[in-house]
């Protein structure tokens, strides 16, 4: 086995890291590894990978706002994944990717309306993004009451809202 562990396992030592030696290793790859990690559901451990991409480059907006939805689906900390993910569309605004993470860490904070706006946003730079189109369908947009000026669990409101529905009026 190499220096390096297993990682570096099968890897040419002189190419894989900067002057061969022990040296920092490419941050890519720790990101890269976390996006394969959190494809399959396996967020905790995508958690160490973002990590230690942010340990080599602290300001990368991907692996700080994939640090923020990890932390947030992982760990429950909601509050600090959201500012993360804040933070890398502050800087990268034109990331679709960012969007989605800062709207699912909304979704998991239980703030459908900032998560839907999120979501909108990303949409408006890619019409076409499958994963934001499904994350709004499994959101389900709600229209406004029938009447504004009751409840919207009022049951003269819903009898309206599922009348009108049936008649496809609404």
């Amino acid at each position: 086995m190499s220096k390096g562990g297993e990682y570096w396992e099968g890897h040419d030592d002189a190419g894989s890291r900067p002057g061969g030696g022990d040296a920092v290793q490419d941050p890519e790859e720790f990101y890269t590894a976390g996006i394969f990690l959190v494809k399959r559901d396996r967020v905790k451990e995508a958690l160490s990978a973002f990590r230690q991409a942010l340990e080599i480059k602290k300001d990368e907006p991907r692996y700080l706002s994939y640090f923020g939805y990890c932390l947030a689906k992982a760990e429950g900390r909601t509050k600090e994944g959201a500012a993360l993910c804040e933070r890398a569309v502050q800087k990268e605004f034109y990331r679709v990717e960012l969007f989605i993470n800062l709207g699912r860490v909304y979704l998991l904070a239980g703030n459908r309306k900032k998560a839907h706006m999120a979501f909108r946003k990303g949409l408006a730079l890619d019409r076409e993004n499958r994963e934001i189109r499904g994350e709004l369908d499994r959101m389900g947009i709600r229209r406004p009451p029938v009447l504004p000026f009751l409840d919207r669990k009022n049951p003269v409101n819903k009898l309206a809202g599922k009348v009108l529905f049936k008649l496809r009026l609404r």
